[in-house]
This record gives structure tokens, C-alpha cells and sequence, in this order.
């Protein structure tokens, strides 16, 4: 063995490299190589965060509600709209990781990969409780909605309504894609078990 040194100069001229360019194409190989492994990582982190806020806005109107304040300034509304927006988005990419977890299943033929944080914290995993869930948040939605209504009928005026018909109407579509998701899921899962299944009956015959 020998050593061998290798002159080192700066560099003359200017670089082919574009922080930009080439710092976004680095940037997408890294998204899609998890997406294609473990999409519920990165999507399910993203849903999750939106819900949090979601929750967390609710929480604070729910507050502001008990200590007597009836009315929403531009920030409360501003707020409120925010809400219904990344709780929805939210829920709709977290669902979107869990589905796609299965597809790539399907692709590869391995197991399912899951947990957002390297493993399951619920056995079995949330995504089986979607349906119930869903169909939960859907019966609430349509409650408090046929209850604004019924007040709204009764004489009470609107102004004192249109929240809970908002909150209603983001509870009832929630229920409803979260219904979907479950079955999609369910489906999928099928379709995976089935090829497991035949792997194993392909080889107890062939033995």
C-alpha cells in the first residue's frame, strides 16, 4: 500500500450546478422515493398537521364560546375558514397516505409498510376503524344539522345558525369520504391477502 496525494485546487471557472434546478430534482427524488415505500409517512405527517390545527382552532372557539363571546371578528373568521379548510385537506391526505400504503403493497407484493413515526401505534391500524369513524362523524353532522334546521324553522335567525350548518355540512362530508377511504382500503386489502394466499397454496401444492 502506498499513499498517493492528489493536488487540490479551486476550482476555475463557474459551476454547472444550479442550487435551484438541481436542489429541486435532489428535493423530488427524496419526496418520491418515500412516497413509493411509505407514502402514509410523509402524507400522513402532512394530514396530521392540518387536523392539529383544525383542532386546535376548534378547542380555541369552543373557549371563546363558554367565556360569552357570541360574535367572530375578521381574525375569528379568518381563522374559522382556515379551519374547515386544512381540517378537511388534512384528513383527505391522511386517508390518501394510508390508501396509497396499500397500492405499493400490491406493487411490490410485500407486506404493508405503516406508522408515521416507524411502526403503528393502533393494531390493527387506524385506517380499519375509518368506517366506523366516518360513519360516526356523519351521523353527528346530520344531527346537528336537522337540529339547526328544526331551530331555523321555529324563528331563530340565522345569524345565530349559520355555524353549526357550516360545522354540519364539513361533518357530514368528512363522514362521507371517510366511508369511502374504508371501503377502497378494504378492497385493497383483499386484493393483497388474496395474492398472499395463493403464493402459500401455490407452494403447499407444489411440496
Amino acid at each position: 500500500m502506498v499513499e498517493v496525494p492528489i493536488p487540490y485546487d479551486e476550482r476555475v471557472g463557474n459551476s454547472k450546478l444550479s442550487v435551484f434546478r438541481d436542489g429541486s430534482l435532489f428535493l423530488q427524488s427524496m419526496i418520491w422515493t418515500v412516497l413509493t415505500y411509505n407514502p402514509v409517512r410523509i402524507l400522513g405527517l402532512i394530514g396530521l398537521a392540518g387536523i392539529i390545527f383544525a383542532f386546535a382552532v376548534a378547542v380555541a372557539l369552543i373557549a371563546a364560546r363558554i367565556s360569552g363571546v357570541t360574535t367572530l371578528g375578521p381574525w375569528g373568521v379568518i381563522a374559522l375558514y382556515a379551519a374547515l379548510v386544512f381540517g378537511v385537506t388534512g384528513i383527505s391526505i391522511f386517508a390518501l397516505g394510508s390508501t396509497f400504503n396499500y397500492l405499493v403493497s400490491l406493487f411490490y407484493k410485500q407486506p404493508i409498510r405503516q406508522g408515521l413515526f416507524g411502526r403503528p401505534i393502533f393494531n390493527p391500524s387506524i385506517d380499519h376503524y375509518f368506517g366506523w369513524i366516518g360513519l360516526g362523524v356523519f351521523l353527528v353532522g346530520l344531527l346537528l344539522g336537522g337540529v339547526s334546521v328544526y331551530l331555523g324553522v321555529n324563528g331563530w335567525e340565522i345569524a345565530r345558525l349559520w355555524l353549526y350548518l357550516l360545522g354540519s355540512a364539513m361533518f357530514i362530508l368528512i363522514g362521507v369520504q371517510l366511508v369511502i377511504y374504508w371501503i377502497l382500503m378494504r378492497v385493497l386489502e383483499e386484493l393483497s391477502q388474496r395474492g398472499e394466499m395463493t403464493k402459500k397454496d401455490m407452494g403447499l401444492k407444489a411440496g
